[in-house]
């Protein structure tokens, strides 16, 4: 008995772990944009949304989330970015799951990559932080 809860500690210590490693939020600093990124031209930041057909999350969670943020904040462009048809885009944010969201402030440069779910309070951070 003891070696199976010792055993089990191991494994949920591995599980958080691989958690921490996917699911993160990476601050950027004097990156340019891919050259195929089309985002509108306003005064406005910007979140890219990293989405795919099979993602349940995104569907469930991550658009919801966008959508009130949206209509809450407001003042941001969202752009979405089915990741299996922008490869390029996805591999130059160095994306490794979906959902994920990129920041980009007012001067067209990336300043947060959240690989994994972001709630709409953590993005209203985000957003407050460069606006």
């Amino acid at each position: 008995m003891f070696e199976r809860i010792i055993i089990l500690g191991f494994v949920l210590t591995l599980l958080t772990i691989l958690v921490k490693k996917i699911s993160y939020t990476k601050i950027i600093l004097n990156k340019n944009l891919p050259d195929n990124l089309d985002i509108p031209d306003s005064e406005l930041p910007t979140v890219l949304y990293f989405w795919t057909e099979q993602c349940v999350q995104c569907k469930s969670s991550q658009k919801p989330a966008l959508q009130r943020l949206q209509r809450n904040r407001g003042r941001f462009n969202l752009v979405d970015i089915n990741a299996f048809e922008k490869e390029d885009i996805v591999s130059s944010f160095k994306i490794r799951t979906v959902p994920s969201t990129v920041i980009i402030s007012r001067d067209k440069k990336p300043v947060f990559v959240n690989n994994g779910f972001r709630s709409e309070k953590e993005l209203i951070e985000q957003l407050n932080k460069i606006s």
